[in-house]
């Protein structure tokens, strides 16, 4: 058994070693001894560990995973969560590593081209990139679309990982965004663009803390609404009605915009304060005014659309990775239109031993 990959399964369901002790009918010091690997538990411990956790057995006989630091990770309110959330997303990366190398085995898939900008100011960091990808100041239509064609991958934070809202970090030259995709499809686009300002700004994790979000805001900010486009908006007088028509234009939230316009100083800040209170009594913040619909991942779009052709469950796949189908459900949750039932050559697949693979 490989120790890393118990840590990995019980960080995941975010327990702590004396729990799982407990649950094992074993001491704290005999689960730390197999993480560290001292000595293997027996057969009859491994298949308790694989009932209790959730994991295939087959799970914990996998190399050592490509362990993701906490200093490596660029969290959206970290300071509000408890060490078990924040190992439960960092577990959750390490896994979303291994599907996306599967991914990548098996499909055809950009290679990264997000530039290092940790010398640029925010905002000519994201007119930079903007350039760079050849986006002038045009709206970007589909935010998952654009970070998955420049070689970003990304995954939906699973149900005990959403409280961290967001996160990114590379993994060997090669760049994560998690999202919460419970949220309205407005603040997902924000979201990414903000991570995608940690992939580019702070690549090497500094700075850190409030300056860093402010800075990931920042660069969010001009990247969705470019101030030149928002300047040449003409509008009288900026309502609520206004903002809801108008966000449109970026695929933005109705809060996002009026931010935006504040900063700018196309607003005052007693009009801004007022529309903020005017949102919030409407119940805005929470619930975006006449939303967008959720952008969904071309990536995982193809990979299912094979796998339907060939007859391949996601259950058989996620054996094939030698992870709960739970696990991969829950990474294209939100992000994929995802089958509700196993297909129908699924036992013969698994009888044939036949492997996922993309004939060109």
């Amino acid at each position: 058994m490989n120790g890393d990959r118990l840590r990995v399964a019980r960080q995941r369901r975010a327990m702590t070693k004396k729990h799982l002790a407990e649950m094992m009918s074993v001491t704290p010091r005999t689960i730390t001894g197999w993480e560290a690997d001292e000595y293997p538990p027996d057969e009859r411990n491994l298949w308790k560990l694989s009932d209790v956790l959730g994991f295939p057995v087959s799970f914990f006989e996998l190399d050592d995973t490509a362990k993701t630091m906490t200093e490596a990770v660029s969290f959206r309110s970290l300071t509000k969560k408890t060490a078990g959330q924040r190992d439960a997303v960092l577990a959750m990366c390490d896994i979303a590593k291994d599907v996306a190398t599967w991914i990548a085995e098996r499909f055809g898939i950009p290679s990264p081209a997000v530039p290092d900008l940790r010398d640029e100011d925010p905002t000519i960091a994201a007119i930079l990139l903007r350039r760079e990808w050849g986006l002038g100041n045009r709206p970007i239509k589909n935010m998952v679309h654009l970070l998955e064609a420049k070689g970003v991958r990304v995954f939906a934070l699973v149900e005990n990982c959403r409280e961290v809202d967001a996160c990114s970090f590379w993994s060997d030259g090669v760049p994560f965004v998690m999202l919460n995709t419970e949220t309205s499809n407005e603040r997902c686009r924000f979201d990414m663009a903000h991570e995608l300002g940690h992939l580019v700004l702070h690549k090497h994790a500094a700075p850190t803390g409030r300056a860093a979000e402010n800075e990931a805001n920042a660069f969010a900010s001009e990247f969705l609404m470019p101030e030149s486009s928002v300047r040449a908006t003409n509008v009288d007088y900026w309502s609520i009605r206004s903002l809801i028509e108008k966000k449109k234009l970026w695929n933005v939230s109705a809060l996002a915009l009026a931010y935006r316009l504040h900063y700018l100083g196309l607003m005052s800040e007693w009009h801004f304060k007022s529309l903020n209170i005017e949102l919030g009594r409407r119940g805005y913040k929470n619930k975006e005014p006449d939303g967008s619909p959720k952008e969904q991942s071309e990536i995982f779009d193809a990979v299912l659309r094979v796998m339907r052709e060939r007859g391949i469950s996601l259950r058989f796949a996620a054996n094939e990775m030698s992870i709960p189908e739970g696990e991969l459900i829950g990474l294209m949750y939100g992000l994929a239109k995802l089958p509700i039932d196993g297909f129908a050559r699924q036992a013969a697949e698994q009888r044939n031993g036949t492997h996922l693979r993309v004939v060109k």
